[in-house]
């Protein structure tokens, strides 16, 4: 029992980070930036710069060590990382194929099927495309 409740008080910490940086992004995008890469160190002890450059099968062997809830909160913050309303840079792509590699994770583990994180998913695999073809036609 006490087990459950400290992963219930966790979880809400890490919604509530989540929600402060969706505020955030707003008026204080550097602010942003700090705090994920503060949490990512946190939980994960990991960097923006060192997932983005780290290869698939070290991130595939790191995700299948993590809970359900540090996955989806794993995603949800290297999701946050990256503004796309703005054109994608290489490292963008980079950590958005691997936020659709940790959400298709915890679809798995939890057998649930988010229709928000669905079409969210859509949308980055449009952008990820949409930035390939303007590489290619640079």
């Amino acid at each position: 029992m006490e087990k459950r409740d400290y992963l219930e008080r966790e979880i809400e910490k890490m919604r509530a980070v989540i929600q402060k940086i969706f505020k955030l992004r707003v008026d204080k995008p550097e602010e942003v930036r700090d705090l994920i890469s503060t949490e990512l160190n946190q939980y994960f002890h990991l960097s923006l710069p060192l997932i983005s450059t780290m290869p698939d099968e070290t991130f595939t062997q790191y995700v299948q060590t993590l809970n359900i809830a540090s996955l989806e909160f794993l995603g949800d913050l290297l999701f946050a990382s990256v503004d796309l309303n703005y054109s994608l840079h290489q490292e963008d792509v980079k950590i958005l194929r691997k936020v659709l590699f940790v959400w298709d994770n915890w679809e798995l583990k939890t057998k649930t099927l988010d229709w928000e994180k669905l079409d969210l998913k859509q949308q980055i695999k449009t952008l990820i495309i949409a930035s390939e073809r303007e590489q290619l036609d640079s």
